[in-house]
C-alpha cells in the first residue's frame, strides 16, 4: 500500500494541479468524502464546495466546481471544469456574484427547475466555493 495518494485536478484546459497528497476530501453530490490511501476503487459525481488535501504535511484547499472523481488505492483524479486556488480567489468579487445569483434566484420562488434556474444555482454554487476556499485559506495562516 502506497504511503501517499497521487493527486491530479483535470479541467478542459489540462492539468490544473498534480501533487502527492497524504489525504483528500472533497465534496460529491450526497455528501463530503474523504480519501487515504489504500482507499477502495470510488467513482463519485461533484458538486461545486471546498477541495481539502494534506500535501507535505499541510493542508491545502482550493475551491472545485462540478464534475466527477475517481478514487482507488494510491490515486484521486478530479474531473472539473472549474477550480481556483485561494491566491486566485478576489473574494470580494466572488461575494459580488453570490449575492447577484441569490437575488436573481428569489425571482424564481417555488419553480426550481429550467436551465436558467439550474446556471443561476451554479453561479451562486460557484461563488460560495470560492469565498469558503478563502475564508479556510486565511484561517489557516
Amino acid at each position: 500500500m502506497a504511503a501517499v495518494l497521487n493527486l491530479e485536478v483535470a479541467t478542459p484546459t489540462g492539468l490544473a494541479l498534480k501533487t502527492e497528497a497524504a489525504s483528500v476530501a472533497a465534496p460529491s453530490v450526497r455528501g463530503e468524502f474523504g480519501v487515504l490511501p489504500g482507499h477502495l476503487p470510488l467513482l463519485a459525481a461533484l458538486r461545486c464546495g471546498v477541495l481539502e488535501y494534506v500535501a507535505n504535511g499541510k493542508k491545502h484547499v482550493a475551491a472545485i466546481g462540478p464534475g466527477f472523481v475517481e478514487a482507488g488505492p494510491e490515486k484521486v483524479l478530479l474531473l472539473t471544469d472549474m477550480i481556483a486556488t485561494p491566491e486566485e480567489i478576489d473574494v470580494s468579487v466572488a461575494k459580488a456574484e453570490y449575492t447577484t445569483a441569490n437575488e436573481a434566484l428569489r425571482a424564481f420562488q417555488d419553480r426550481h427547475e429550467g436551465s436558467e434556474y439550474a446556471e443561476l444555482a451554479r453561479d451562486r454554487d460557484w461563488a460560495e466555493a470560492r469565498i469558503k476556499a478563502h475564508e479556510m485559506a486565511s484561517a489557516a495562516r
